[in-house]
């Protein structure tokens, strides 16, 4: 305290700071794809097999073997990382998807969501682009839905119904 005194040296302010220059916004967007959403919402429930899961399930932590990024609290992330669950799954059950560790959660239902769901986009995207009736990417994707489910060691879900 005294140096900056006896030297006239003000605190520093944050004013003061350099600005850092901001990403393009077009960076900075996520990827947002509605027509991909209402396509895996009429897919079976990963995890129950309930058609149709009804709900489109973000997945939020990063991994860097399929280059998915960090999402940060009410960040949501890209379109293209999501699965088909069912509502009892996703949020309302006890054990649902958004109540636990996430990551943690999938591990123990034996299923990997980042390879479906990349499995999912990538599938998505190629029938829509050659303009495939949404019937016949309906049952391409829940084929995806299927083999992954069939895969994984068998789990009783905890759905009351």
């Amino acid at each position: 305290m005294t140096f900056r005194i006896a030297t006239e040296i003000g605190p520093r302010l944050k004013t003061d700071r350099p600005r850092r220059p901001r990403r393009p916004r077009e960076l900075r967007a996520r990827l947002e794809d509605a027509d991909h959403l209402r396509l895996i919402r009429a897919l079976p429930c990963l995890i129950s097999g309930h058609t149709p899961a009804g709900q489109a399930a973000h997945i939020r932590y990063a991994n860097a073997q399929f280059g998915k990024a960090i999402t940060g609290i009410g960040v949501k992330p890209d379109d293209k990382w999501t699965v088909p669950l069912c509502a009892w799954e996703h949020t309302e059950s006890s054990g649902a998807q958004h109540r636990f560790g996430e990551e943690t959660w999938w591990i123990e239902r034996g299923i990997d969501p980042l390879q479906v769901a990349s499995n999912l986009y990538a599938c998505s995207l190629a029938l829509r682009a050659m303009r495939t009736d949404e019937g016949t990417i309906i049952q391409a994707l829940t084929h995806i839905i299927q083999n992954a489910r069939a895969a994984r060691p068998s789990v009783e879900s905890e759905d009351p119904r």
